[in-house]
């Protein structure tokens, strides 16, 4: 075990590096996530400048976010083969390299080519972050940072329309990739200084065909689901889908080669855990895309306003962050988990039932509570999850949350793009993706009774 874990532990104290190394890693989460949602707000100008329909110009986020869904399932392996000096810079690398790309890109080829480069940075810093938490903090304290955790991957999505909308709206969307290359500038000394180096251990080879197959799952999928935009569904991509999903879990049973481990599966709590997990994730990667464009299209809000609409809700939401996980340090899971689902399905009710009426004020408000029972729910249900897997078992049940979220999140974004493009106008589809995620809201609650429930642990 790491000395300083022991170290931690025993004293129930955290050093400044570890500290500071845990908001380095997080800052680029962080920027990340930013500028994948930052861009939702800018569609209507993306189409114009490009000349491309929504269904298209939407792929600079659903193809964002299935790299990073991609990538993550390796973090279980090289965060056991690479120090997390190396990952930590690595993904600082590939985020910077990428955001200059689609600073300088003269065509939506080149834009998606360094989102996609984007993707492989956030890839590596998401599941890292947790990766400190999780082996650097006491476990008397890991809710309080699971709640900073899950505050940057709260906040982050909602601010990213806000800061996307403002430079839309006044400096061009270009200047969203410059503006936010500050970071990265700051990062790299404060990385250099903060994160040590630490001893890992040498693992077996890692499993590229499982790896391969898994990659295949998630991408066959989505432009399965893509496929519905069009006149003709694609059987293929479905049936590619099946073959690779049964594939890689045969692969994972019988191969002795690293890879994410299947076997936290076993375990029904976690694998509810992960349900909820993504609902969460998809309806909130959903509701930030719908609601921007459903402003800026049906409203005839500016670019600026569409953005600012998520801000105060972002703020509350990510703000309670910390003290919901000190609460679940203190209380347990329980309370947080059905209250905060409550709170969530209120909202949706809210938003269904009032969509035609809606106004900017009333949108904001009703997003606030949509945000604080999102966010009350969110970081709880992943750290009760992990807590209960065995130590060893914790990088890999880490590795699954990321990446599933991940791929939900995007899978959210093309789903809510395909009904509301499905539908007679953009008002009717917004109203129809709102009643959409209430059904997945109210299944939220038949998950947590279950997880809950002792008999199935």
């Amino acid at each position: 075990m790491n000395t300083e874990l022991e170290t931690n532990t025993a004293n129930h104290k955290i050093s400044a590096k570890t500290r500071f190394s845990i908001v380095a890693v997080a800052l680029v989460a962080f920027m990340g996530i930013l500028a994948e949602t930052s861009l939702n707000v800018t569609f209507p100008t993306l189409e114009k400048t490009f000349g491309l329909p929504l269904s298209t110009v939407q792929w600079v986020t659903t193809a964002y976010l299935l790299v990073v869904a991609i990538v993550m399932p390796t973090s279980s392996y090289i965060s056991q083969r690479f120090q997390n000096r190396t990952l930590f810079f690595s993904g600082l690398i590939f985020f910077t390299l990428g955001d200059l790309l689609s600073l300088i890109s003269p065509n939506f080829t080149i834009l998606m080519a360094g989102r996609l480069i984007q993707g492989i940075g956030t890839g590596i810093a998401i599941p890292l972050m947790f990766n400190l938490v999780l082996t650097k903090i006491p476990r008397e304290r890991v809710g309080l940072w699971m709640g900073f955790a899950g505050m940057i991957l709260s906040i982050a999505p909602a601010l990213g329309p806000t800061y996307g909308g403002l430079l839309t709206g006044t400096l061009g969307w270009r200047m969203i990739f410059a503006i936010i290359l500050i970071i990265p500038i700051c990062l790299f000394p404060l990385g250099a200084w903060a994160i040590e180096k630490s001893e890992k251990k040498r693992p077996g080879k890692f499993d590229f065909i499982a790896f391969i197959f898994l990659s295949l799952v998630m991408t066959s999928a989505l432009l399965a689901l893509d496929s519905l935009s069009s006149a003709h569904f694609s059987w293929i991509w479905l049936v590619v889908f099946i073959l690779g999903l049964i594939a890689f879990i045969w692969r994972s049973k019988t191969s002795t080669l690293n890879f994410i481990d299947i076997n936290v599966f076993k375990s029904p709590t976690f694998t509810l855990s992960v349900l909820v997990y993504c609902i969460l994730q998809f309806v909130n990667l959903g509701i930030n895309f719908i609601i921007p464009n459903f402003l800026q299209v049906s409203l005839g809000a500016t670019s600026t306003l569409a953005g600012f609409a998520l801000l105060p809700g972002s703020l509350i939401g990510s703000a309670a962050q910390g003290p919901i996980g000190a609460l679940y340090d203190r209380k347990g899971a329980k309370g947080i988990l059905y209250s905060g689902n409550t709170v969530f399905f209120i909202s949706l009710v809210l938003l269904t039932i009032f969509t035609k009426n809606l106004t900017l004020l009333g949108v904001m408000g009703l997003y606030v509570v949509f945000t604080i029972g999102r966010s009350s729910s969110f970081a709880t249900t992943m750290t009760n999850s992990l807590a209960q897997l065995p130590h060893d078992k914790a990088a890999s049940g880490n590795a699954w949350f990321t990446t599933t979220s991940q791929f939900a999140a995007s899978a959210g974004t093309a789903t809510a793009s395909l009904i509301a493009t499905k539908s007679s106008n953009l008002t009717t589809g917004t109203q129809h993706v709102f009643m959409f995620f209430l059904c997945l809201a109210l299944l939220n609650f038949v998950f947590y009774t279950l997880i809950l429930n002792k008999k199935i642990k």
